[in-house]
């Protein structure tokens, strides 16, 4: 019975990737296509799969679920052009069932504004993305989670402005005690116009693993988005007496990144989590950090 459960919701869930797969077009909302945590970048983002940290209400909200006791974390990342991005959210899990709450930004400012190609600017200009988000995971049976996300979004781009609705859902299946299956369809929903036009938000669906051995994770995604190119993300950790964890990571089927290295430092109840991603066609090396407590 719990296999036929698990059955169906990965179904669902590729029937949703199905049905988004017929249309490409372009997509909004720069937030939601970021990922989260300086673990998760520095392990190429494979985290569907991934349990024990707040951050699971970003990549599957199952997950939330499947964390023991309290978890608080802050990340921040700045890319080029000075481009910023900050998260903070909280979560309590007790291996039944999950609460999560979420706050994510991004934006920039100074951005050059041009109605026609001319080297100089007509003046400059804002954007911003702001989502609040609130999960909540269950277990069925001994070896299935299930969980959901809802967020209000806000986004501002110079003087235009629109709000909008996203959903996420997720389920995961505990194969053995070391080895984590897991599904997610994020971004589920709609943005009111901005300036005359609705763009859609960028929906996507992921398979993954991850899989557990002494001091060792392995991770592995696979992504199908509804715009944009197809790929896979690997992942890998080492941990270090349970104090430093070296990480490393691998994505495909990405336009400007491939390799991604990391470490986490952890004392008694916190942590603090470093990424480096390296960027080709001139748009600079990202830096990743996040502290979380417990």
């Amino acid at each position: 019975m719990k296999q036929v459960v698990f059955g169906i919701l990965i179904a669902t869930c590729c029937l949703f990737s199905a049905e988004a797969s017929t249309s490409a077009r372009k997509v909004g909302f720069v937030l939601l296509r970021e990922g989260v945590g300086a673990r998760a970048a520095a392990m190429g983002e494979a985290q569907t799969a991934v349990v024990g940290e707040q951050t699971a209400a970003f990549w599957n909200p199952a997950g939330v679920a499947a964390m023991q006791g309290k978890h608080f974390v802050l990340a921040h990342h700045r890319s080029f052009q000075g481009i910023k991005q900050g998260y903070g959210g909280w979560a309590y899990g007790n291996n039944r069932r999950g609460l999560a709450l979420s706050l994510g930004v991004y934006g920039a400012g100074g951005l050059e504004a041009r109605r026609e190609p001319t080297a100089t600017p007509a003046g400059t200009f804002s954007v911003y993305d702001l989502n609040v988000g609130l999960s909540y995971a269950q277990k069925i049976g001994q070896r299935i989670y299930v969980g959901f996300s809802v967020r209000a979004l806000h986004e501002n781009i110079g003087p235009e402005s629109a709000g909008g609705m996203s959903a996420d859902g997720g389920v995961l299946y505990r194969l053995s005690e070391n080895l984590m299956l897991g599904a997610s369809y994020r971004n589920l929903g709609r943005m009111a116009q901005l300036d005359r036009e609705r763009i859609p938000l960028p929906q996507v669906f992921r398979l993954g693993a991850a899989w557990s051995w002494r001091n060792w994770i392995t991770t592995a995604d696979f992504r199908l988005p509804e715009v944009g190119n197809r790929g896979a993300n690997f992942g890998l950790e080492y941990g270090v007496m349970d104090r430093l964890f070296l990480r490393g990571g691998i994505q495909t089927g990405h336009d400007t990144r491939m390799l991604s290295f990391g470490l986490g430092i952890t004392r008694r109840n916190w942590r603090v989590d470093y990424a480096f991603v390296p960027a080709s066609q001139g748009l600079g090396d990202s830096h990743r950090i996040a502290m979380g407590i417990r």
